[in-house]
């Protein structure tokens, strides 16, 4: 898909590849703002995550959004408007681990949102069953054109405060998008968002024991939400 912008060249229009997304974000801003971006963002995470004694992905969400008010124009999501809620989320076990401690916190049962969502769960579950390389198969397609596992009866994100960065990113800033093709959907409008991910990813490798971390070198294993849900269940069924 050819990416494509506005008359002032702030936006990539529609979903587009991680790859697309990439060149777009490096040929709009410099390796050098880039890396700054980064290295400011990981540390004042931190620093505000202690200030404020809360979680340091929290501290970075805080940070996005306030990056997002001062540089792009204003959002036309609005409330209960779902149309992007209808495609494969995938995430951290960082950000999953944001997800379930606000579902404890909200009274939100993980069990219930697991039979909501069986038709997708059941075929991301078969896929792991089939022993499919989670590197090549196509996991959105899965659950594409399937409500998120935890979107509300009333078009609402029910764990919205610690919604991922895969949902965080796909915003729209003109019409209110009008089908699940997501046609207003844009990325690339900030550098912060350039360096997102690898900030997420910094983040829980630095939240990692010692003893269990390898060598960072920018990325941490995503699996969607229904593949979370999955392996939450299995953990509990042991218990």
């Amino acid at each position: 898909m050819t990416a494509a912008y506005d008359e002032n060249g702030l936006f990539i229009q529609g979903m587009t590849g991680t790859d697309e997304l990439e060149k777009f974000l490096r040929a709009r801003f410099s390796e050098k703002e880039i890396q700054e971006t980064y290295q400011a963002m990981v540390e004042s995470a931190k620093a505000l995550a202690r200030a404020e004694k809360i979680p340091p992905l929290t501290a970075f969400w805080r940070l996005l959004d306030l990056a997002y008010q001062h540089k792009a124009p204003p959002l036309t999501c609005e409330k209960g408007c779902a149309h992007c809620c209808h495609t494969g989320v995938a995430l951290t076990r960082l950000e999953w681990d944001g997800v379930v401690h606000l579902a404890r916190e909200k009274g939100i049962d993980l069990n219930a949102v697991i039979e909501r969502s069986l038709k997708t769960i059941e075929r991301v579950r078969q896929a792991i069953r089939d022993n499919k390389n989670l590197d090549t198969v196509d996991w959105h397609r899965l659950v594409i054109n399937q409500p998120c596992p935890f979107l509300g009866g009333d078009g609402e994100c029910t764990i919205y405060e610690a919604r991922p960065l895969d949902c965080r990113m796909v915003v729209a800033f003109r019409d209110r998008c009008q089908s699940k093709k997501l046609e207003h959907a844009q990325r690339g409008v900030t550098v912060e968002e350039a360096v997102g991910a690898t900030v997420v990813a910094r983040l829980q490798h630095d939240q990692t024991p010692k003893f269990k971390r390898r060598k960072f070198h920018g990325t941490q294993p995503l699996r969607l939400f229904q593949h979370w849900l999955i392996t939450w269940q299995e953990k509990s069924r042991k218990k």
